[in-house]
C-alpha cells in the first residue's frame, strides 16, 4: 500500500485544527487509524505500524525513550507518533 493516503491524513491534522483536537482524544493506533478512517482516509492498522516504525528509524535513544514515557492515555500520545505531529508540539508538552 502506498503512504500516501496516510500522508494526506498526517498533513490534514497538522493543518487543520479540529483534526487535530479530533486525535487528542486517541489512545491507541488502531483509534488513530478508526479515527482516519472516520474522516475518509482510509489504511490498515498493519500500513499505520509500518508507517510509524519507518518514521522512527532516525530518532536517538534519548528520543524513543522520551516518547515511550508518555502515556497512552495523555492528550499528546497520539502526536508523539509521528514525526510532523511531534513538530506541532510546544516544548514541555
Amino acid at each position: 500500500m502506498s503512504n500516501s493516503v496516510i500522508e494526506q491524513f498526517i498533513d490534514l491534522v497538522v493543518y487543520d485544527h479540529a483534526m487535530a483536537t479530533g486525535l487528542k482524544a486517541c489512545e491507541t493506533d488502531q483509534d488513530i487509524v478508526d479515527y482516519a478512517a472516520s474522516r475518509d482516509y482510509v489504511f490498515s492498522i498493519s500500513a499505520w505500524l509500518q508507517y510509524v516504525e519507518s518514521d522512527a528509524v532516525v530518532l536517538s535513544e534519548a528520543e524513543v525513550l522520551a516518547i515511550q514515557t508518555i502515556t497512552n492515555d495523555h492528550w499528546s500520545w497520539a502526536f508523539r507518533r509521528v514525526a510532523a505531529w511531534r513538530a506541532m508540539l510546544m516544548d514541555g508538552a
